[in-house]
């Protein structure tokens, strides 16, 4: 355990010392069910499996991108399969030769943002056995040249048993959002869209659009919260109570279960060095059989990080590290490893407080670590803004909770320590107007923070928890 000094701008708790009290005891027992989920590699491996199985079998018959497990846990779009742009017409010609009972018609389709990769649509079709013998006989045919095309997920696939829990101010109160003059950098955040909701305290407004919602109830549609609710409120949340003037316009890429492609996701990145974003927030991920980081990905990092040099700013992407409770890379925050990404890509990981001694911290065994992390701070019990609903006992059953007008909670995951480190980057170019780009914050920042724990990079304290 160690002490850390709380970052300068980091806003006051505004919870009363009983309801902190009792929000730590409840966060606490839902993270030991977690992390004894997690307690060796055979027990994660088979609860990554389960979540994964569940999360297909959810979607099957619904309106919505169906998934596959290729190499048993690892969730993929069965119809489509990508490949290199100089590989596209032997790829096509490959797979339509497989052979009889799988009617393959690929079809290369070019990504208008990711020149040099190309997607082959509608590689089958049929019943699922069907599909997942195809699909896996074409990745073997194409070998090292294919992949296939991941799913990417809001906590790489598991968050905390019981997810988010009631927070906020004592009934009849009000938690308003300090006002606060909207300014650059322009920050884009990544996720799974917003809640229509018009807040009455002042927190996400104007952010929400017709093409941003996070629907809330679609998986199945039973007037329950799907199990992605929420997150893209919360990390905007996030971002505001750290710096409540950023600049923030929100992108869904990702479904309200907190499903989405990879090419989807990476034209997004490159959307939004388009149009001049200088910091992304990434709060999702995948990992991959072999370690290795998909193709759309890859290539729309490299990609927004051009089209910003050209346009003479600096782009960086803050990641969520994942919450595998491992140390598997987990894409794209394990991207800041690699040569050429560590000036733009930022991955986070989580810490905790120390049970004994609540004004220490700890790093927090459920998060992903690695050489590859960047920093850490508190992800876990981190409070913010939430949506009306009320959960499933099925998803919750603990205890479902309802959540009213104006709702806040308290989650866990690397995705809510990565918002804290975008909101803090945006306030110190705020506060300092000699750091001209968010890299230089970043580095700022980092001043404020210690290597405390191994694979967790840099740790800094910003939101109470």
């Amino acid at each position: 355990m160690a002490a850390l000094e709380p970052y300068p701008h980091a806003p006051a708790d505004l919870r009363d010392d009983e309801q902190i009290r009792t929000q730590r005891d409840v966060v606490r027992r839902q993270i030991a069910a977690w992390e004894a989920a997690l307690q060796d590699d055979a027990a994660r491996r088979k609860q990554q499996v389960a979540a994964a199985e569940d999360l297909r079998d959810r979607r099957c018959g619904l309106a919505m991108t169906q998934l596959l497990l290729h190499d048993d846990e690892f969730p993929v779009d069965p119809d489509r399969v990508l490949v290199r742009s100089g590989d596209a017409d032997q790829a096509t010609r490959d797979l339509r030769g497989l052979g009889a009972g799988y009617a393959p018609h690929p079809v290369p389709v070019r990504s208008p943002r990711l020149p040099d990769l190309r997607v082959l649509q509608d590689v089958c079709a049929g019943p699922r056995r069907t599909a997942q013998a195809y699909s896996s006989a074409a990745l073997r045919l194409c070998g090292a040249t294919a992949q296939p095309s991941y799913a990417v997920m809001l906590g790489a696939i598991r968050k905390a048993v019981g997810g988010p829990e009631l927070s906020g101010p004592p009934e009849g109160g009000r938690w308003s959002r300090p006002g606060q003059e909207v300014r650059g950098p322009r920050v884009v955040v990544i996720d799974n869209g917003l809640s229509a909701e018009q807040r009455a305290d002042g927190w996400l407004q104007g952010l929400a659009r017709t093409d941003n919602l996070d629907l809330l109830d679609v998986v199945p549609r039973d007037e329950f919260l799907d199990r992605g609710a929420g997150h893209g409120t919360f990390v905007c949340g996030i971002v505001q109570q750290v710096a409540p003037g950023a600049d923030l316009d929100v992108r869904r890429a990702l479904d309200t279960e907190g499903v989405g492609e990879d090419v989807e996701v990476g034209e997004h990145i490159v959307r939004a060095a388009e149009d001049g974003a200088e910091v992304v927030n990434l709060s999702l991920g995948l990992v991959t059989p072999d370690g290795e980081p998909p193709f759309a990905l890859l290539d729309a990092v490299g990609e927004a990080i051009e089209i910003a040099r050209r346009r003479g700013t600096h782009l960086l992407l803050v990641c969520a590290a994942g919450n595998g409770g491992d140390d598997r890379p987990c894409w794209p925050a394990a991207l800041s490893g690699r040569s050429y990404f560590p000036e733009h890509v930022v991955s986070v990981a989580a810490l905790r407080l120390d049970y004994r001694d609540e004004t220490q911290v700890i790093d927090a065994r459920w998060s992903t670590r690695g050489d590859w992390v960047t920093c850490s701070t508190l992800g876990q019990g981190v409070v913010s803004t939430y949506v009306m609903g009320t959960e499933s006992r099925e998803y919750d059953p603990q205890g479902p909770e309802t959540f009213g007008a104006d709702a806040w909670a308290t989650w866990s995951g690397t995705s809510f320590a990565a918002p804290q480190v975008t909101g803090a980057i945006v306030r110190l170019m705020q506060e300092h107007p000699e750091v001209s780009t968010a890299k230089e914050a970043c580095d700022r920042l980092m001043g404020h923070g210690r290597r405390l724990f191994p694979g967790y990079g840099v740790s800094v304290r910003i939101l109470p928890v």
